[in-house]
């Protein structure tokens, strides 16, 4: 089942939706959910990117899928969006008792700029300012495992490369040089502890917008902090190569593969 626009949230009245996918029955037993977020250098793209990857979790593992539409930095900058992220999750949380989903079994994933929200809620569980005030109180916002496609995790690995310049001074009101403590907050590689969820991070080597590098960074850093994390590094796949097949389909099996492990499905 698809339900566009589900609230999980509103903001000053502004209502935050999201994409849901579901079975038609609801699993017996408990079941994972995975909140996607879609790329798009925090200004543009949208929740239908994650609609594939929805749909097939929920159709063929009984996931209750949603696949967010956060504010943009047109609409408000950092830490809006990751607010927004945290919101969903805590609302999807709030639905667990009536469509039966596991509330120790939620996942977060995202591509680009999806994949550098996602790799911000995996760092800051628990850190009051990014909460937010759309609503779901009382419910966690943290992720129990974490899911990158082609994702940024060093801002200042980005300006070195003259890379998403323009779109990080909209995301965060400068350049990495006027604020740069703003690009040390959203430095997830700069975040990590031994409590992040275990990783996938998958990434295509001729990424001309976030270099593959920035993934083996980050996953070296998360393993040398003592935490759970696998990596994929597609040859010759350019940015956002995951979009279309056959590539789609096998990143899915790939992050189906990662999270029947850790999730212990059956």
């Amino acid at each position: 089942l698809f339900q566009p626009k589900a609230v999980c949230g509103s903001v000053h009245g502004r209502d935050l939706t999201a994409d849901v996918f579901t079975p038609k029955e609801i699993p017996a037993a408990p079941r994972p959910a995975i909140v996607f977020l879609h790329g798009g250098s925090w200004m543009s793209g949208g929740p239908s990117q994650f609609h594939f990857h929805s749909s097939c979790l929920a159709s063929k593992y009984g996931f209750f899928a949603v696949s967010v539409d956060y504010r943009m930095s047109g609409e408000a900058q950092f830490p809006a969006a990751l607010q927004d992220t945290k919101c969903a999750i805590r609302w999807v949380r709030s639905q667990a008792e009536k469509l039966n989903i596991d509330p120790n079994r939620v996942a977060v994933a995202g591509g680009s700029a999806g994949a550098h929200l996602s790799s911000m809620v995996a760092t800051t569980a628990g850190v009051e300012k990014y909460e937010g005030d759309g609503g779901n109180e009382g419910f966690s916002s943290h992720a129990d495992l974490m899911i990158s496609f082609n994702g940024e995790f060093d801002m200042w690995d980005l300006a070195e490369k003259g890379s998403l310049i323009d779109a990080m001074e909209k995301f965060i009101g400068g350049t990495p040089e006027e604020v740069p403590e703003k690009s040390d907050e959203l430095s997830s590689i700069k975040k990590v502890h031994k409590d992040v969820p275990p990783t996938l991070l998958l990434h295509g080597t001729e990424d001309k917008c976030v270099s593959h590098e920035q993934s083996i960074a980050f996953c070296d850093r998360l393993k040398e902090a003592g935490v759970h994390a696998e990596i994929e590094i597609y040859e010759g796949k350019p940015h956002a190569w995951f979009n279309n097949d056959p590539d789609r389909t096998i990143t899915t099996s790939r992050m189906v593969e990662f999270m029947v492990s850790r999730f212990m499905l059956v």
